[in-house]
């Protein structure tokens, strides 16, 4: 008799929970998740949204609901790229991964305002599509921010129901690190080359063309010197390869956006006062015009210019963006500067 009312227990403990899994709200507990009937979603559908392995990661695609994109890319030497174009910000990327890693559900989102937040997430969301070799591995829909800054909303796809996500142990919100925005991921690097790269680098001086000088790279601290007519037939080799070390690690501070067209071609259309240009050996070319900033130097002396913290930057004749004249300064070179 006790067998059996042990066994009747047992029954109606199991029927309890079955009934309760029924009416309580996705994410309550797995348990409860497990025993829901004729629910199409699966435990792995709603509550997997980070990535454990996120070396697999090759590509990563977002848009955002007025169509800006932003695809990262990583090359087979394992750079990243913006949109197959520019160069990647690697930290950025490494948070974005480190990101999709660590990110975890903190809470379901309550029921009687997911109806809200579901129709926020169909209008305002990242669709996030990340790839290995490919294949999609995740499609993730990032949502804005919950009301005290501390979660963002979410959404697998394929699922109907929303969480508010985290990274245990931070204090913040995660929407800012899903930008669309191409610009917020674009590396500031201009010139990031070993000399094995590089085949000849050519600097123009604008106000002093006849210094101007081009360096071929001829092999492991072997160069030719070439000035405006003729090839130097005797230089400071040491000083040659100092200079040409120069343009393994050169950055701009920031990008200048949203002037008008007049402010644009004032700075495009002025005399430049440096121009460089890297050849590649695989045939790409990086160039760059340094201008002084009118708004900065319109006071200096031409010949005092390392007094100025900025200078104007053009690349590859596009696109414009403000360099620190000391990062710079090292470069200012001349042809006489190279005599032994």
């Amino acid at each position: 008799m006790k067998k059996y009312i042990i066994q009747i227990l047992v029954i109606i403990v199991l029927v309890g929970l079955v009934v309760a899994a029924q009416v309580a709200p996705y994410g309550t507990s797995r348990l409860f998740d497990m025993l829901k009937i004729g629910k199409q979603a699966t435990i792995r559908e709603l509550r997997d949204f980070n990535i454990e392995d996120t070396a697999k990661i090759d590509r990563i695609f977002m848009v955002d609901k007025e169509n800006n994109i932003v695809e990262l890319t990583e090359s087979e030497q394992g750079k990243w790229y913006v949109n197959e174009e520019f160069l990647a910000k690697k930290n950025n990327v490494q948070l974005l991964l480190k990101t999709l890693h660590r990110m975890r559900i903190k809470t379901p989102v309550a029921k009687a305002a997911e109806e809200n937040i579901l129709k926020s997430l169909a209008t305002k969301s990242v669709k996030v599509e990340v790839y290995s070799d490919d294949d999609l591995m995740k499609t993730i829909y990032i949502g804005g921010v919950t009301q005290n800054q501390l979660g963002t909303y979410a959404l697998l796809e394929g699922s109907n129901r929303p969480f508010v996500i985290e990274i245990p142990g931070f204090r913040g919100y995660l929407s800012s690190r899903f930008t669309t925005n191409p610009i917020s991921w674009r590396s500031t690097r201009i010139f990031y080359y070993d000399q094995s790269q590089i085949d000849e680098i050519g600097v123009r001086i604008g106000d002093k063309p006849d210094e101007s000088f081009k360096i071929k790279v001829k092999g492991r601290n072997e160069y030719e010197l070439y000035g405006e007519d003729m090839k130097a037939k005797v230089f400071d080799t040491l000083a040659v390869r100092r200079f040409v070390k120069e343009f393994e690690h050169k950055y701009h501070s920031h990008f200048v956006l949203g002037k008008s067209p007049r402010q644009v071609d004032s700075v495009f259309n002025s005399s430049f006062f440096y121009r460089f240009n890297v050849k590649l050996k695989n045939d790409e070319n990086v160039e760059l015009s340094l201008h002084r900033n009118k708004n900065i130097s319109q006071n200096v002396a031409d010949n005092d210019i390392f007094t100025v913290s900025q200078l104007n930057g053009i690349i590859n004749q596009n696109t414009w963006v403000l360099v620190q004249t000391h990062v710079f300064a090292t470069m200012f070179k001349e042809l006489s500067d190279f005599k032994p």
